[in-house]
């Protein structure tokens, strides 16, 4: 147990790092983002000085969360023999600035990337999978958006730090989550469709729930945990019952 743990370590440690293209293409993503993030800055009067320390909250709190969710990818990878590559998305982000700019900046499309495996070979001998499985691809899929929960829960817990840097790392990590399991290719919310028609509908109903639980403020983070299990059971059980007869199965 414990050969196998520092075994996965050195995995991370030697696959996990990135390459200066993706420090590049993650650095465009997050100032994208951050202007889309900082884009309305709550006033009803454009003031520079305001604007100006917006948007260099959003970068920090846009960084904060792209970070936890490559991370996540980048430890979950390794540990089942494969090499986490980032890949931007494009039309995600151009759509984004559009929708920003439509709508002044009320509606926040923060789809920026995907990721690509690539199967590695051990550290002595051979390969860690002669395939690249659908499910392997979903269980790093969902690495992510779990990442940015599990973020948004500690930072809610967080209470000596600033209200305002508080509200918005949970507000921009749970955004976080929810939009990358949206089933838009190459999201990872389609990853997870593809490697499983039974745990995307669980996956993507306790994501949403935990994320509107975790945005009010009495609910406790605990109770966000639950209330997604919750949430997620019982979206399934409607879902394999009742919608999926009548709109017909995946298969």
């Amino acid at each position: 147990m414990v050969y196998g743990f520092y075994e996965w370590m050195a995995r991370v440690r030697k696959y996990a790092p990135f390459s200066r293209k993706e420090l590049m293409w993650i650095g465009v993503s997050i100032v994208v983002l951050a202007f889309i993030v900082g884009f309305d800055d709550g006033s009803e009067e454009f003031n520079l000085a305001r604007y100006v320390s917006n948007m260099v909250l959003s970068v920090v709190v846009v960084a904060v969360a792209v970070l936890v969710h490559e991370s996540a990818h980048r430890i979950a990878g390794p540990n089942m023999g494969y090499r986490i590559e980032f890949r931007p998305f494009f039309f995600g982000l151009i759509g984004g600035l559009i929708l920003s700019f439509m709508s002044y900046g009320k509606i926040l499309f923060l789809a920026y990337g995907s990721f690509f495996l690539d199967i590695r070979e051990k550290h002595r001998l051979g390969y860690f999978r002669h395939y690249l499985g659908y499910f392997d691809n979903g269980k790093v899929a969902v690495a992510g958006p779990l990442a940015n929960l599990a973020a948004a829960m500690a930072f809610k817990s967080m209470v000596f730090l600033p209200e305002l840097l508080v509200a918005k790392l949970v507000f921009i990590n749970v955004l976080f989550a929810v939009t990358n399991m949206l089933p838009i290719p190459p999201l990872d919310g389609s990853h997870v469709m593809y490697a499983s028609r039974h745990l995307y509908p669980f996956t993507m109903a306790a994501i949403i729930g935990a994320a509107v639980l975790l945005l009010i403020p009495e609910v406790k983070w605990w109770m966000s945990i639950l209330g997604a299990l919750v949430i997620g059971v019982a979206y399934s059980f409607i879902y394999f019952h009742y919608i999926e007869k009548a709109f017909g199965s995946w298969d």
